[in-house]
């Protein structure tokens, strides 16, 4: 099988049909049709399903796509490794990231990485852990970088702490339960889930009123969207807990407010996560550094405000 041959399966998987992957790939169609039967006789079984609109993958073909994945990251990994060994650093970082995370070390690092490294190319991914965690293994994402909980499977990967992150009760600017202090003094307003936060936070949520001896909150609106969930606390008297990275977001600190509780709300410390069985390129390895400054920076900071609300 010749590596033409996986990354036509492949771009006939993404594309969804033979004639889109042949035009993405500027390849004749039957050229295309005849690497993909190749394929599939050299195999002895079928990668796609044909129909009037074109293709899906079977079962064998899902199978085929995940190792092939694989593979053509890892050979446009070992061109990138050879050029940026040899001083010319050019290529892609792929980094997936939290939504607090982003928040808290992506203003710190950006320019930095630009500026020592202008013909790199980044590519970003918004999300949490578990979803990305089969694109880490086939490479297509260099390293996380979010909240992570001790009882995740990471016997494969390296996963190395950042900071201690913590959670907040947020409101609307002069939301008249604002200047509450016990977790007890809320219980009777009405909340937003936010079960767009990790699986943890969102199971922690009715946990934290248990722990108190309160009654479960009462759940006025269920979430997956961040902003969505900004823009209701904004607008409405409704309460939620983020962590607390979500105050310095520009648009989000202009209309809502943090309620000091006296309570300490954890959330999951912050974690890079890359795979150890191999390294990262040099270019992916220079941008994980400046994470790793960026990120401790800002985990001093955010011990000594926290030291200093415990104190004040």
């Amino acid at each position: 099988m010749k590596l033409n041959n996986i990354r036509d399966v492949l771009a006939v998987a993404k594309a969804g049909s033979i004639r889109a992957a042949s035009r993405e790939l500027g390849i004749t169609q039957p050229s295309m049709t005849r690497s993909i039967r190749d394929t599939e006789n050299e195999l002895g079984l079928p990668l796609f399903t044909r129909h009037a609109h074109g293709v899906t993958l079977t079962d064998m073909g899902r199978l085929f796509v995940r190792r092939a994945t694989a593979i053509q990251s890892e050979l446009q990994h070992i061109f990138e490794e050879i050029d940026q060994s040899q001083g010319r650093y050019i290529g892609e970082v792929s980094v997936a990231m939290s939504a607090a995370a982003s928040i808290a070390l992506m203003p710190t690092i950006l320019n930095d990485f630009q500026k020592r490294y202008p013909q790199a190319t980044l590519k970003f991914t918004e999300g949490l852990f578990h979803p990305i965690e089969a694109d880490i293994f086939s490479g297509e994402i260099d390293f996380f970088v979010g909240p992570l909980f001790e009882k995740a499977n990471t016997t494969s990967l390296l996963v190395e702490k950042l900071f201690d992150n913590m959670r907040i009760v947020i409101a609307r600017k002069g939301h008249p339960l604002a200047g509450a202090t016990k977790l007890e003094e809320l219980s009777g307003a009405h909340w937003i889930r936010p079960s767009f936060s990790h699986l943890h936070d969102a199971a922690d949520f009715d946990a934290m009123f248990e722990r108190a001896g309160l009654p479960s909150p009462e759940i006025i609106l269920q979430s997956r969207s961040a902003m969505m969930t900004l823009l209701a606390v904004a607008n409405s008297n409704l309460l939620t807990i983020l962590p607390i990275q979500w105050l310095d977001f520009m648009p989000a600190g202009e209309q809502i407010v943090s309620i000091n509780l006296n309570e300490t709300l954890p959330a999951a410390p912050v974690c890079i996560v890359h795979r150890g069985d191999l390294p990262l390129t040099p270019l992916a390895e220079r941008f994980c550094d400046l994470t790793r400054k960026a990120g401790l920076n800002y985990g001093r900071r955010l011990a000594k405000h926290k030291q200093e609300n415990e104190t004040g």
